[in-house]
């Protein structure tokens, strides 16, 4: 009876099949080149075992860069919009130009807490020049100039916006928790005063080492977080707005328990923040404070083995 096909005559001597499999385990190493995070090693990935948060010194307002141990990038707001000139005359940074003297060229995501001019101005430059592939932020809108603009670059750049709502987990990596606590659905304001209190408030967990980003809560949203318990519990917290005596309320401070606070403020800043009893509170509840004022950038590197595996740096030590 006839075989189907054709007979392979070559695969019947030893040279040939030494050749054949040869061949097979090469093409094996080099597609699992190509699937690995570097390329083999023949290109440098940004894999990390820590992860980094910078709390850049933009003056009288919040600018947070968050690196995840995976290589993903993040921001947290963006400072005042200002000239180069009035930056460098206090001292201080523009977000964009510390971005690029990073060495970061996009951004996996952008949270913008609330839509004070502290906050979202200094992301305008940020929005034009990188390219960002989501943004996180405040569920509700004020008309400003700042605002508009915003839209419209969004809308330009087609950036898909999501409203963070308490209870959102964000999806940056499997290595991070990231949580929202902070608004609710309850929480709505058609004050720009009262827009502090819509900020989103994140809670970062790598590892055993918590990082509570509150940005500009008063008294009323810290009251309402408190409803998380011993959850938001942390080592460290970004103190909430600047300092203020409206966001300084004890039993909160005390059931975050943190160990270091990163106070974000402008060097004698027109608002006389921060408040003396503001300091005074987290002296009590034995939180020693950095300031961007006086330390100028803030790093925070966590390791995240056990509850004591992170470590800060600043640009200057007083």
């Amino acid at each position: 009876m006839a075989k189907y096909g054709f007979e392979q005559k070559s695969f019947q001597s030893r040279q040939t099949n030494f050749v054949f499999f040869a061949l097979l385990i090469a093409v094996g190493l080099v597609f699992a080149m190509l699937i690995s995070e570097d390329l083999g090693g023949l290109v440098q990935n940004n894999l990390n075992a820590e992860m980094r948060i910078d709390f850049v010194n933009v003056g009288q307002g919040d600018a947070i860069l968050i690196r995840s141990p995976g290589g993903r990038v993040y921001l947290v707001d963006g400072g005042m919009a200002a000239t180069l000139s009035d930056a460098r005359k206090e001292k201080r940074e523009l977000i964009q130009l510390y971005l690029r003297d990073q060495g970061i060229t996009r951004l996996d995501g952008l949270v913008i807490t609330h839509w004070h001019n502290d906050h979202l101005g200094g992301l305008i430059p940020v929005l034009r020049l990188y390219d960002i592939d989501r943004i996180w932020e405040c569920p509700t809108n004020f008309e400003t100039e700042a605002f508009k603009t915003y839209e419209e670059i969004c809308a330009k750049k087609r950036i898909r916006r999501i409203s963070a709502r308490a209870g959102d987990v964000l999806e940056w990596g499997k290595e991070l928790f990231v949580q929202v606590l902070h608004p609710d659905e309850k929480t709505r304001t058609h004050s720009y005063s009262d827009m502090n209190n819509m900020s989103i408030v994140l809670l970062i967990r790598y590892g055993k080492v918590q990082t509570l980003l509150a940005g500009d809560i008063e008294e009323e949203s810290e009251r309402e977080i408190m409803k998380y318990g011993a959850g938001i519990k942390s080592q460290i917290i970004k103190i909430p707005h600047h300092g203020s005596d409206t966001s300084d309320y004890a039993p909160f401070l005390q059931m975050v328990g943190a160990d270091y606070g990163i106070l974000m403020v402008g060097r004698s800043n027109s608002f006389k923040h921060p408040s003396e009893q503001a300091l005074l509170e987290y002296s009590s509840v034995g939180t020693r404070i950095y300031r961007t004022d006086r330390n100028g950038n803030i790093r925070l590197f966590v390791g995240g083995k056990d509850e004591k595996d992170y470590r800060i740096e600043v640009d200057q030590r007083l």
